[in-house]
């Protein structure tokens, strides 16, 4: 999933659960169980015709724009609703990003003593062994944000 999915995802958890640190514990527990779900990026960046240096630089791309987008959606919501503990939001969606930038530091730096956690980050997006175009994964990220959105707020 991309980020701004994993911060809508978030402000429902540290808008519904009022203890802070369970708080944060379920935003990072929750990257992998909405990474379990199938979302049409397997395919993206696995084009046989691109080098890795062409793949490496186009998730480069994807993810600034991802982070700037997800910070900005962030950064939205909590001005509109002006929380009591603002710094629950931004902790929980931190919490909810960091698995992302594990993964990024362990493949970047060649981080040998955490290697484990990128096999488990794997596995949880290969669960379900489901790949299909990155449009219907977008289409399937947009109506969940829209969805956590209308759960934060109705319920």
């Amino acid at each position: 999933m991309f980020l701004t999915t994993h911060t809508s995802a978030a402000i429902l958890i540290a808008s519904k659960v009022h203890n802070p640190i369970l708080a944060i514990v379920l935003g990072f527990f929750s990257h992998f169980v909405l990474d379990a779900i199938p979302h049409g990026e397997g395919d993206f960046f696995s084009d046989p015709k691109k080098s890795k240096q062409q793949k490496l630089l186009l998730l480069a791309k994807v993810a600034i724009l991802d982070l700037l987008l997800a910070s900005i959606f962030l950064a939205s919501f909590l001005y509109i609703s002006q929380p009591e503990k603002m710094w629950v939001f931004v902790l929980t969606a931190l919490a909810a990003w960091a698995p992302d930038f594990i993964w990024g530091a362990v493949e970047l730096l060649k981080l040998k003593f955490i290697y484990w956690f990128l096999i488990f980050h794997h596995k949880a997006h290969d669960l379900l062994d489901i790949v299909y175009p990155i449009k219907y994964g977008l289409l399937f990220q947009f109506f969940f944000i829209i969805l956590m959105l209308i759960f934060t707020w109705l319920f």
